[in-house]
């Protein structure tokens, strides 16, 4: 079989789509997020890597490298502020789950892991509506709530911010 236009054609299936996400994070309970249904408005996001580490190992002039442990990276999404009211911002939601874990004034921890952790989902939808990939997070928690810029100069543009998770692991399934 000759690799041609029509053959191509024949073998492609529309592809993915980047744009076709959704993503299923809900806050820890007593998080301050009613009327936003524990879902966010997700302006852009990636799949989160993992890596796994070589352990080198000297042998005779040369290095093996052998699988060691695998690592995962910080997760950082943009999100889309929306007020529903007075201290009812996305933006005041993450700061609020962000002080739950270490108090602003007190400066004080919360060693309770259940209270300030959550599991998240993020799927990549395919052309027919149905989940192509689900990646799912374990026991996310806020490291940065990002800064709201503010700028008299800008017109017909909407508030975003940026957040930063850690999670302990994650799970891959689909194609």
């Amino acid at each position: 079989m000759s690799d041609n236009l029509e053959n191509f054609i024949g073998k492609f299936n529309g592809g993915n789509r980047t744009h076709r996400y959704d993503v299923d994070m809900s806050l820890p309970s007593g998080i301050n997020d009613e009327g936003q249904n524990s879902r966010f408005f997700i302006r852009a996001v990636s799949l989160p890597p993992s890596q796994i580490n070589p352990i080198r190992i000297p042998y005779r002039g040369r290095l093996l490298k052998w699988p060691g442990d695998r690592i995962y990276f910080p997760w950082t999404f943009r999100v889309l502020d929306q007020n529903e009211g007075d201290n009812k911002s996305l933006w005041n939601s993450f700061n609020e789950w962000s002080n739950r874990i270490n108090d602003n004034k007190e400066n004080t921890s919360n060693q309770d892991w259940g209270s300030f952790t959550s599991d998240w989902t993020i799927k990549q939808i395919g052309y027919d509506g149905g989940a192509t990939k689900t990646i799912t997070l374990f026991d996310c928690w806020p490291t940065i709530v990002g800064p709201i810029s503010m700028d008299a100069n800008s017109i017909d543009t909407l508030v975003e911010f940026t957040v930063t998770v850690e999670y302990t692991y994650h799970t891959v399934a689909g194609t």
